[in-house]
């Protein structure tokens, strides 16, 4: 925005435009925030079905209803994990420089990890051979070890 406001009006320079967005106006850059995924409402109905059942489960088996939820996500494993922009943050006075962080990649070496978890503890940690897919056969091998 301030590059494209100097592009605008060239005779004022990028330090008086970026004071008058900040300090006037009271503009500043923030991130977005991460929301899982939009959900469209045939899903929510479900989701709602199924915690309404559990619900009534519950209700009438008690704690040892518990014991029967076994639940699992799939997540990309990655050998290096990069600093997230909260963890880099430094208390720095104003006029001190900033500091300066190389952008880094990803690893090129990831594996897929799949992690079931239940009431008890962790039954099951599996990852998936290098350059292969989660498809049905693989899931069903999984379930099967579970």
């Amino acid at each position: 925005m301030i590059r494209e406001l100097h592009h605008i009006i060239p005779e004022v320079s990028k330090t008086t435009i970026h004071e008058a967005v900040t300090e006037k106006l009271g503009y500043r850059k923030l991130c977005a925030l991460w929301v899982q995924k939009m959900s469209m409402d045939d899903h929510k109905t479900k989701r709602m079905g199924s915690t309404l059942k559990f619900l009534t489960r519950y209700t009438q088996e008690g704690d040892e209803f518990l014991d029967y939820i076994v639940t699992g996500d799939e997540t990309w494993v990655f050998h290096h994990t990069p600093e997230s922009k909260q963890q880099s943050l430094q208390w720095h006075h104003t006029h001190s420089p900033r500091t300066k962080k190389l952008k880094t990649s990803n690893s090129v070496k990831n594996i897929m990890g799949a992690i079931f978890w239940e009431r008890k503890g962790i039954p099951l940690v599996d990852f998936m051979p290098p350059g292969s897919t989660i498809n049905a056969t693989a899931y069903c091998d999984t379930l099967t070890r579970l």
